[in-house]
């Protein structure tokens, strides 16, 4: 009796200790944090606004182009952001425009607001699917982006700085916030 006790107890300790490394192996290979739902991130990019309309935009070869070299970056294959325009009262307010970026290896959700001139009014990060480098989430650091007009006021690590311990993130959000910007200074010459 005393001999499969202690082979049950051996047995359970072993299960314990394997699943303890099943768990330390897929929770470092996965993970995943939605920090917010658009609505909220309209509300905090352009709190003015009492409605953001939806506005359909075909990112075709001519628009693409056109973003890759006015923000001197290239344009990722599925390319193809959401717009909303921000109005109070029917008058615009500006955009708010959400995207995907690459981290190191998986995707970054963010949406950023621009005013109709096209000047950043700041961007969120919506959801962070990395094991590391959600530091851009930190405030300090999404606040560079605000008040800057146009791509190239926004070059890493110039413009931007880099966080260590996240520079691909860091680096990936800075250049989808340049094509962005390219996005919302189309929209403000009517493009």
């Amino acid at each position: 009796m005393k001999m499969q006790f202690a082979n049950r107890r051996q047995l359970l300790q072993k299960m314990g200790a394997a699943s303890l490394c099943a768990t330390s192996l897929v929770g470092g290979s996965v993970f995943a944090a939605v920090f917010m739902e658009m609505p909220q991130a309209q509300k905090l990019l352009l709190p003015n606004a009492d409605a953001f309309q939806a506005l359909p935009l075909a990112m075709d070869e001519v628009r693409s182009n056109a973003i890759a070299k006015a923000s001197d970056t290239h344009i990722p294959k599925n390319f193809n952001p959401q717009i909303w325009r921000a109005v109070q009262h029917e008058k615009a307010l500006g955009w708010v425009i959400a995207d995907r970026v690459i981290g190191k290896y998986d995707l970054i959700d963010y949406a950023a607001g621009f005013d109709v001139d096209g000047t950043s009014l700041g961007m969120e990060i919506l959801a962070y699917r990395e094991s590391h480098g959600a530091e851009v989430r930190q405030t300090a650091w999404r606040k560079q982006f605000a008040g800057k007009k146009g791509p190239s006021a926004m070059r890493f690590p110039d413009d931007i700085r880099n966080i260590s311990g996240a520079t691909l993130s860091c680096q990936h959000v800075t250049e989808g916030m340049q094509r962005l910007s390219a996005l919302a200074m189309m929209l403000a010459a009517g493009k």
